[in-house]
C-alpha cells in the first residue's frame, strides 16, 4: 500500500477516535444523572480513552518504525549505487587515460 494511502487511513482512524471521544464526552455531560453516576461514567470514559490512546500510540510507533526502516533501507541502497557509479566513473577515466597514453606513445 502506498504511503499516501497509509497516511489517509491513519488520518481516518484518528478522526474516528477524536469523534468518538467528543461524542462520548457530550453524551456523558448532557445526560441527566446524579453526581455519583456522572463521576463513574467520566471515570469509565477516561479509562477507555486512555486505553485507546495507548493503542493508537503503539500503532503510530510501529508505523514510524516501519517508515524509518524503509528510509534507512532506501538510503543504504542509494549509497551503494552512488559508490558503484563513482567506481564506474573512476574505471572509465582510468581506461581513457591509458588509451590516451597508448595513442600518444
Amino acid at each position: 500500500m502506498s504511503e499516501t494511502a497509509e497516511t489517509n487511513k491513519s488520518g481516518l482512524w484518528l478522526g474516528i477516535l477524536i469523534g468518538g471521544v467528543i461524542g462520548a464526552a457530550a453524551s456523558s455531560l448532557l445526560t441527566p444523572k446524579s453526581g455519583t453516576m456522572l463521576r463513574e461514567d467520566l471515570s469509565k470514559t477516561y479509562k477507555s480513552l486512555n486505553e485507546k490512546g495507548s493503542q493508537l500510540s503503539a500503532v503510530v510507533k510501529e508505523k514510524a518504525q516501519d517508515v524509518a526502516n524503509s528510509i534507512g533501507k532506501h538510503a543504504s541502497e542509494l549509497s551503494d549505487k552512488a559508490k558503484e557509479g563513482k567506481q564506474d566513473i573512476a574505471d572509465t577515466l582510468h581506461d581513457a587515460k591509458d588509451e590516451i597514453r597508448d595513442k600518444s606513445s
